[in-house]
């Protein structure tokens, strides 16, 4: 009769190999959803546009000329033109862009932007300026020094 006891105790009772194993995979699952996390994989991302453009300033105006070379196609409404001096103020930024032939800036196609000067600043042939190109407000696909032109 011992023996039958025994037996019905080791048949109720769960193998600790079992229960370690179980623990090791709840901590494996929770490590792995934590480094998802942490490494970015929940967020949103907009991969960077890849582009070839040149620029120049006009001081009258003022404008700036941009034409695509190459590369992606650009929406032009989430596009963001500023005008840097050379200590890094603003000196002017986009007021109206026109030219495209319609609502993206292809490659081969020139757009033209309208600028407004900050207060106190202005924008003389000569001048050594950076010119900053932005799609969506926060991918940088534009960002060189120009001299202004008359």
């Amino acid at each position: 009769m011992n023996a039958d006891i025994m037996l019905k105790k080791k048949e109720d009772a769960v193998s600790p190999v079992i229960g370690v194993m179980l623990m090791l995979v709840v901590t494996i699952v929770i490590a792995a959803v934590v480094a998802a996390f942490a490494g970015g994989i929940a967020t949103d991302t907009e991969p960077t546009p890849s582009v070839v453009l040149s620029a120049d300033v006009y001081a009258t105006g003022p404008k700036v000329t941009l034409q695509s070379l190459s590369g992606d196609r650009l929406e032009v409404s989430k596009l963001d033109v500023k005008v840097y001096s050379e200590d890094g103020a603003l000196i002017a930024k986009e007021n109206a862009i026109t030219g495209n032939d319609g609502n993206y800036f292809n490659p081969g196609t020139i757009l033209t932007v309208t600028l407004t000067v900050q207060d106190g600043k202005e924008i003389k042939a000569g001048d050594n300026v950076q010119i900053v190109v932005t799609s969506n407000e926060k991918h940088t696909v534009f960002n060189k020094e120009v001299i202004v032109k008359a």
